[in-house]
């Protein structure tokens, strides 16, 4: 939810005329007379549209939504939108998010409850890298350490890329854009959603691509990409609150570097994952979830697929990685406004 506030300058007409209101009374040696600030003499109001917060410290967006000039390509280029957040670029594929100064382990990155973890110690291949901003539904936000539901605590805090779980109306659901700009860049994404009323299917695809920019004197600058990802997902909704979900995922892409000795030729990311939910158990009991899920991390730089080797000397590393984890979790009514959440993740 977007919410608009128009900002009046009264309090600086207000402030400037009780300033010339206090001098009428020591006027100045001098005999010219001061001048009268009227309200026309102001600027016109400025409309600021902000997400709205549902809790302190903590901001909600949907990315489906549109927020910036051109659709993020990669999960850091959308959170540099979100107040608080910078972004140190590896290219143009992706980038490091930055909260309040602080990155790497200190911000914690969930997709869909999962853990994500790059493969690069150097951060060539930040979490984000893997994430596809307009494949989810809402992204959450949660600055500080307060928070201890969503994996390890960061000190920075968390980030959460989450997609609804909630029973729809049976028939297809089709959402899809195109975009296109400059040095060839274009954008492709399409999510498609069949529900009946006891099971889903989803599937969706994206695809980010550009070519080398020219500088200003026309030269072109090492620095082309492309990204692509797919998802399927099976679910069986027994009842407005029992879900079950099986989802696999698949992504890759490549990078050229114009700042170091070496391209990023692979982000390969394979996902698998099991979720279940319920909701609504009792009284006391609102909610019981659990799931499981192994993410395989194959990221590849090497001097040789996207330039030719400098002096004929061939490099290359492939550092990658295996995030294995599970989460069960119990959200119980202790209070007319109170809730207690209490689990395990691993």
């Amino acid at each position: 939810m977007m919410n608009r506030f128009a900002l009046t300058p009264i309090a600086l007409a207000m402030s400037l005329s009780f300033f010339h209101a206090a001098s009428a009374q020591e006027p100045a040696p001098t005999a010219a007379p001061m001048p009268t600030v009227t309200a026309d003499a102001l600027l016109a109001p400025v409309v600021v549209t902000a997400p709205q917060m549902s809790a302190p410290l903590t901001v909600v967006t949907d990315p489906k939504q549109p927020r910036q000039p051109v659709p993020a390509n990669d999960g850091a280029d959308y959170l540099k939108t979100v107040p608080g957040f910078s972004v140190i670029r590896k290219g143009g594929a992706d980038g490091d998010p930055v909260l309040r100064g602080m990155a790497g382990s200190r911000l914690n990155i969930t997709t869909d409850g999962q853990t994500i973890l790059g493969g690069c110690g150097a951060r060539m291949d930040p979490p984000t890298a893997y994430i596809f901003p307009s494949e989810y539904d809402k992204i959450t936000a949660i600055k500080g350490p307060q928070t201890v539901l969503y994996g390890p605590v960061g000190s920075a805090g968390a980030v959460l890329f989450e997609r609804s779980t909630r029973r729809a109306e049976p028939g297809l659901k089709v959402n899809a854009s195109v975009m296109g700009g400059s040095f060839g860049r274009h954008d492709e994404m399409a999510d498609t959603r069949y529900s009946t009323t006891g099971l889903y299917l989803e599937a969706g695809a994206t695809r980010s691509h550009s070519d080398d920019y020219r500088d200003g004197n026309g030269n072109a600058v090492h620095s082309a990409y492309t990204r692509w990802s797919s998802r399927a997902a099976f679910g069986l909704t027994l009842d407005d609150n029992t879900l079950i979900e099986l989802s696999v995922a698949k992504s890759n892409g490549q990078a050229a570097y114009a700042d170091r000795g070496m391209d990023g030729a692979s982000f390969a990311r394979s996902n698998v994952g099991l979720k279940f939910q319920k909701r609504n158990i009792s009284p006391v009991l609102q909610k019981l979830e659990a799931q499981v899920y192994r993410n395989y991390i194959d990221h590849v730089m090497n001097n040789y697929s996207l330039r030719t080797p400098a002096g004929g000397m061939y490099m290359a590393s492939n550092p990658d990685r295996v995030t294995e984890g599970g989460r069960a979790a119990a959200t119980l009514n202790v209070g007319d406004t109170t809730q207690l959440v209490t689990g395990f993740d691993n």
